[in-house]
């Protein structure tokens, strides 16, 4: 296109006037703030992705289409504003004050949480009559440009990216290189500038450009955590907020590095956040059907919903190829089970005995716990007793044998791989049933390092350099964030759903430094529960409540103390229980409806 038109609108198009505040730097939600670093920094949306330099203004931001996969590019570079001396950082936002020979700067950045569009905000002396540098870049080598007095739009097949800047700027030069383009933006002195870039579809990308006046109100999504997820309610933001900020990543290695969509896809589920969940499980479909299983499964059984794992089934039993995955006897029963009400006997059929001839079908001892409600002695309630379940004790490191296990809530010996991060935290998962304090203390780590530093910035646990971009032979190729996710659900909180017949399993191992702790947000079916926690000497205390439920499910609680438990009461009243004995601690198995706030107190001794 060569040097470009100045300022020129296309007579076709009558730009959105768009009325955007500075944005208010003070936002509650998670949040990191500390002097700007050497370091690089990332922002997470469901459809964008911004990375950056701590020290440097600008960054580059990754788009991409509603299936999750990559589409345009576009780079932002500013004049130079000097260096950044502060960092104030949220997933999807992020703040930086420049200071230089012009003058200071303020730049914000918003990453919108679920639409396609990322805005950018430059105010302060620095940036009057600053000169943006755009290099936009599509997947066909030849887009089609529009410019105009306050913005352009390029589009390329039936992609749209649209920039819109407010106020209008003093300049706009367009540079087509073939392929890449390059805007040169000269701002007006004296105002606050906003550059909106959105793309996708053209109804989306029209869409994301009208949300953008609603700026503050993406903003402040954007740095909370994403709703109706479990949430841990500990006072330390450090776990509260890891464990949130965490789920934030999930997207976007989904959407990026598909070779770790499982372990991503099950962290996802485990926490409430289908989305995510649903984009791992398209990922798999693709490339990993086995795998896919797994998760569809795991999906039905946390939200009750057949669909995902019926069309799995439905293809697993047809396609040949998933004969020799040494995981398929375990995603056979787990689709089984899954599709229990939500299938015909001859599929369920065909899936359980799949399941009983796949290879390494073997790999499990079953250890049947025989408990039964009794009547006490002395006055206690009788009550019915989470007994007769066949708890799966893994004996082997095998990529099946660590998935049934941690899938079941009772992670055994972890199958460890060449990821130190993941290893570390499949460790500290396994260690949550026999030494609760050491496995906090080791999972704690992995996410002080991830949440203070990172490999990537700030908030991040895995390298995004270092993960395998496609699939291979290598299967069992987790990311640390979905590792350290499952640690905390399926290792110290022994979370296990069933959701198709409204059932909850609740394995607690808390450390015994912890007196207080709570988790809310637990999702079964289509609500969730919560689960308070306080210890004061050697008498500890649960308190469970429903928070969004239509049919109160079945609990199956067992927590496991340490020593001996020498009294239980359920509600108030005496119980006796079938106590058991399980790597070294005593576990109190309680199984009641939670239609109302239960109470469980434990005295040990």
């Amino acid at each position: 296109m060569g040097a470009g038109p100045r300022g020129r609108r296309d007579d076709g198009h009558r730009p959105l006037t768009l009325s955007i505040p500075s944005l208010d730097p003070a936002l509650p939600g998670l949040c990191i703030a500390q002097p700007a670093l050497a370091e690089p920094f990332l922002l997470e949306g469901e459809r964008v992705r911004f990375i950056g330099s701590q020290t440097r203004s600008g960054g580059q931001a990754l788009f991409r289409d509603a299936g999750g996969s990559a589409g345009m590019t576009a780079g932002i570079r500013p004049d130079t504003l000097g260096h950044a001396a502060n960092l104030v950082l949220y997933p999807g936002v992020s703040r930086r004050d420049f200071t230089g020979s012009r003058g200071s700067a303020v730049e914000s950045v918003v990453a919108a949480r679920t639409l396609p569009f990322l805005a950018w905000q430059l105010s302060g002396s620095a940036a009057d009559e600053a000169r943006i540098h755009l290099d936009l870049a599509t997947p066909s080598p030849s887009p089609v440009i529009e410019a105009h007095a306050d913005g352009l739009v390029l589009i390329a097949d039936d992609q749209k990216l649209r920039l819109q800047i407010t106020p209008a700027p003093a300049e706009i030069e367009v540079v087509d290189s073939g392929g890449g383009v390059t805007a040169s933006i000269t701002l007006i002195g004296d105002t606050t500038h906003t550059l909106v870039l959105a793309s996708g579809t053209p109804s989306e990308t029209e869409s994301a450009i009208r949300a953008a006046r609603h700026l503050s109100g993406h903003a402040l999504r954007a740095t909370q955590a994403a709703e109706h997820t479990l949430r841990a309610v500990t006072g330390v933001d450090a776990v509260d907020d890891g464990l949130a900020w965490a789920l934030s990543r999930s997207g976007g290695l989904v959407a990026e590095r598909p070779a770790a969509a499982l372990s991503l896809g099950l962290a996802a589920i485990a926490l409430g956040h289908r989305s995510a969940a649903e984009a791992a499980l398209s990922s798999l479909r693709a490339s990993d059907l086995v795998g896919a299983g797994i998760l569809a499964a795991r999906i039905g059984s946390t939200t009750g919903d057949t669909g995902p794992p019926a069309d799995i089934a439905a293809r697993l039993l047809v396609d040949g190829s998933a004969l020799d995955d040494e995981r398929l006897g375990l995603t056979a029963r787990s689709l089984a089970d899954a599709l229990q009400y939500g299938a015909t006997s001859e599929v369920l059929a065909a899936l359980r005995a799949l399941g009983a001839e796949a290879r390494h079908s073997n790999d499990f001892t079953s250890t049947t716990s025989s408990a039964t409600a009794t009547t006490s002695a002395t006055g206690g309630v009788s009550l019915p007793m989470a007994g007769g379940s066949n708890t799966q004790t893994p004996v082997d490191g095998s990529a099946s044998s660590w998935l049934r296990g941690l899938l079941s809530g009772d992670p055994g010996a972890p199958a460890l791989v060449e990821d130190v991060r993941s290893s570390r935290a499949r460790r500290a998962a396994s260690a949550f049933r026999s030494d609760p304090d050491r496995a906090w203390a080791d999972w704690r780590a992995v996410l002080d390092e991830g949440l203070v530093r990172g490999p990537a910035g700030p908030a991040t646990w895995d390298d995004l350099t270092a993960l395998p971009a496609l699939h291979d032979q290598n299967l069992d190729r987790p990311a640390a964030t979905g590792e350290l996710i499952l640690a905390f659900v399926n290792g110290m909180l022994g979370l296990s759903p069933d959701a198709p017949v409204g059932r909850l399993r609740l394995a607690p191992r808390m450390p015994e430094h912890l007196t207080r702790f709570a988790v809310e947000g637990i999702p079964i079916g289509e609500g969730t529960i919560r689960m308070a926690y306080e210890r004061s000497g050697a008498e500890v205390l649960f308190t469970l409540e429903p928070e969004r439920i239509g049919v109160p499910p079945l609990l199956v609680f067992e927590p496991s103390v340490s020593g001996e438990a020498r009294s239980v009461t359920v509600d108030g009243a005496a119980a006796e229980l079938d106590l058991r004995s399980d790597m070294g601690r005593t576990v109190v198995p309680v199984q009641l409806p939670l239609d109302s706030l239960r109470t469980v107190r434990i005295t040990s001794g």
